[in-house]
Formats: structure tokens, sequence, C-alpha cells
């Protein structure tokens, strides 16, 4: 560890943010971001948007469907779409999910109340849920060795190494999935194509950043309980693989990805007992996002919920922060 911590004090980011002027962010974002693509080696397949419907299921003011839309072409993501009962023209909202069950944690489903208080209740999990019963068409996919998706026994570290031998990571490869799942919210005739936000806790929190980083059709986004730098989440603790990407910190720190997102609304949850993460190097690392939201002039579409609880979706700020953006309200 001490090997490691001096090999991490020792390598300033080729990439790392120190733009004064407009046109230096300009050309620091293009770079990073070209940098990034690079490293997660997204996919080069093009495919149409092409949703298969598996199953319908009416609920509580709105409508479930169980689909299958194509991300490559011979693969297909498992997700459920939540679509509001009121007609007329909606916001989407892309909820991802973290480390658990997948899909089904998001779209609040279960079988029995110990089902419920086991995987759901204890993280606030439910959101795509909330999401849909507040006016918005929520789409909540599987990621790549969680749900449907590790039917073959193989979990995130195998998904991950796996793919490192054939020139993939598994950061690149769900976020090319989410990338296909705006494309299939902005297909729909119940979505405003323009209105589209996502929202993640966990491993749903990096999903949303790097995915918020690399598109911008996120037009504002919610990070729940994935924030601070890489040293502190990721080489200090010991992490599930999924969440690494080759050589990333020789090019950037967590902030400086985070920050490609303005100067869209960010909105960053932290639990004040999240084992997780270090207090003070998330402090550190809001105040590398605010400098670039203020050299924008966008600060007041950075904010974050800093609130007395553990690794869970809080919510509070949240729901009226996708509202403010995404319905003007």
């Amino acid at each position: 560890m001490e090997y490691l911590r001096r090999v991490e004090e020792s390598t300033e980011p080729l990439l790392a943010f120190k733009a004064e002027t407009l046109d230096g962010w300009a050309k620091w974002r293009l770079e990073l971001r070209d940098t990034l693509k690079r490293l997660i080696a997204l996919p080069e397949d093009r495919v149409a948007v092409e949703v298969d419907v598996a199953e319908v299921k009416s609920c509580e003011g709105y409508t479930r469907k169980k689909i299958t839309y194509k991300v490559e072409p011979r693969f297909r993501v498992p997700a459920y779409l939540l679509i509001p009962k009121r007609g007329g023209e909606k916001p989407g909202v892309l909820a991802l999910h973290g480390h658990g069950r997948g899909k089904d944690d998001v779209a609040g489903i279960y079988r029995n109340e110990v089902e419920y208080q086991r995987f759901i209740a204890p993280l606030n999990y439910d959101y795509g849920v909330r999401l849909a019963k507040r006016g918005y068409v929520v789409l909540a996919p599987d990621g790549r060795c969680f749900g449907e998706l590790a039917s073959d026994g193989v979990t995130c570290t195998w998904g991950f190494t796996a793919s490192l031998l054939l020139g993939r990571t598994l950061v690149g490869l769900r976020v090319w999935d989410a990338m296909k799942a705006i494309d299939v919210l902005q297909s729909m005739s119940e979505v405003d194509p323009e209105r589209i936000g996502c929202l993640g806790l966990s491993w749903g929190g990096t999903w949303t950043s790097y995915l918020s980083a690399l598109d911008e059709r996120v037009k504002t986004a919610v990070i729940s309980g994935y924030f601070g730098t890489f040293r502190d989440m990721l080489i200090e603790r010991g992490c599930c693989p999924c969440q690494y990407i080759p050589k990333v910190r020789l090019y950037a720190d967590f902030p400086d990805i985070v920050s490609l997102i303005a100067p869209r609304p960010l909105l960053i949850e932290y639990g004040l007992r999240d084992p997780l993460y270090t207090k003070s190097v998330v402090l550190r690392a809001y105040e590398s996002l605010k400098r670039v939201y203020s050299l924008l002039g966008a600060d007041e579409k950075l904010a974050m919920d800093m609130f007395d609880g553990g690794h869970m979706f809080h919510g509070v700020k949240a729901f009226k922060w996708l509202d403010k953006w995404l319905k003007n309200t």
C-alpha cells in the first residue's frame, strides 16, 4: 500500500483540469473526452433501435413493460420500462442500478415483504418506481453481469477480466448499453427527446458519471453514493473490479471526469456515514467541480445533498432537482 501511495502521489494526471479560460476549457474537455472513450474501449457496432416487449403489467399510476433492446448485432439488454398512465409527452430518466439484483431493485420488484426489506428498503433502491409516479418515463436496464445478464454465473470480476483479454472494459460495455438505452427513450412517442436525465446509486452512480460525461443527451444527472478521488475510492479501499479502467489515473482523477458533465445540471448525493468515502476527500473533490462550474458561469447548476445517512439513495433533493431541470418546476 505504501508503494501504491507513492506512485499515486508522484503521478500528476496528464489531463487534470487547469483551464482558466473558456477556450482552454473547451480544448481540455475535447481531449479528455476523447481519451476517456479510448480508455474504456466503447464498442463500435452501430445498430438501429430495436425493442422487443416480453411482458406488460398495469401498476398503480404507471404501466411496466419488460423489454429487451439491441445494443450490438448479437447482444440484447433486458430492461424495465415504466410509463406513467397520464398521457402526453414527458421527460425520460435512465435509472441505473448498483450492486444487487440489477433492474429489479430500481423497478421495485419483490415477491414478498422479506425480500423488500432485504434488497430494497435499506438503500431506498426503488427510485425508478418513484420517478414513474412523479410523471417520468423511466428505463431501468440490467448492467452486464447483473440480473438476467449474470445468467451463466459471470460475476463482475469474471466479466471484467475476460473483457480485458478482448480489448474491452466492463465500464465501456455498460456505458455503451446505457447510450443505447437513451436511443430507446428518444425513439418513444411518450418521451421528449430533449428532456432526458440519469440517476444512479453506488455502481449506478459510477455508471451515471461516465455516461453523463460522454453523452450530452443526458440533460441533468444525479450521482448518488459514488464521489471522491480514485485514491480514496479505489486504491485505499479494495473495490469491485468493475469500477476500474486501466491507466485512467495517468490522465485524470475522478473529479476531472465528472467535470465533463459541466455546464449541465449535476447533483451529488453523499451520506455522511457512508463507509466507502472520506468526507474531507469528498469535499475537496466537490471544490474541484465548483471551479469548473464557476468558470462556465453555471454555479446554480451544481449542488450537493450531504445527508445524515449511509450508503443509500436519499432523494430529498434529487427528485426536486430533476423536476427543476427536466420539468422546469
